[in-house]
């Protein structure tokens, strides 16, 4: 098991997983939840939260093939930052886009800003629990010990 947890994806994963279910449960005013439970709706949550935490492992991988190496968090460096975030936007409005038009998505409630038809909210999500979980990821990893910079 040590082993696992000296490599950066896990971390991404246990931190994104936990920072995205505390967002989703919070954002949930801003979605259409008329006729669920509410263990429908926390579930429901715990579901995108899954796929919330792999979209940020994901990133995490592909922003790795433009750095020098696996543990680019270590300092924080623009290009592969760049990428982590960027993946993760696109596959957030992809996903927001296509969930939104089929009968399995969601609909967003009244209270929902959007940018044209995807809502803020989604957005600022992969802005921030990203950050934080890269954050969270490279503190539990290297501790008070990460270099700023580069």
């Amino acid at each position: 098991m040590r082993n696992y947890l000296e490599k950066p994806e896990t971390w991404v994963a246990i931190n994104g997983f936990l920072l995205a279910f505390v967002w989703e449960m919070l954002q949930m005013p801003f979605y259409d939840m008329s006729g669920l439970s509410t263990w429908q709706a926390t579930k429901n949550c715990g579901f995108a939260t899954f796929g919330d935490a792999g979209i940020m492992v994901f990133a995490y991988w592909v922003a790795t093939r433009s750095a020098p190496d696996r543990l680019w968090l270590r300092q924080w460096r623009v290009r592969p930052l760049a990428f982590y975030l960027s993946v993760g936007m696109v596959i957030t409005i992809v996903v927001e886009h296509f969930a939104l038009k089929s009968g399995w998505g969601w609909t967003y409630s009244e209270t929902m800003p959007t940018i044209g038809a995807i809502g803020l909210v989604p957005i600022l999500m992969w802005l921030i629990v990203p950050m934080l979980t890269l954050a969270l990821a490279r503190r539990s990893l290297f501790g008070g010990k990460a270099n700023i910079g580069d």
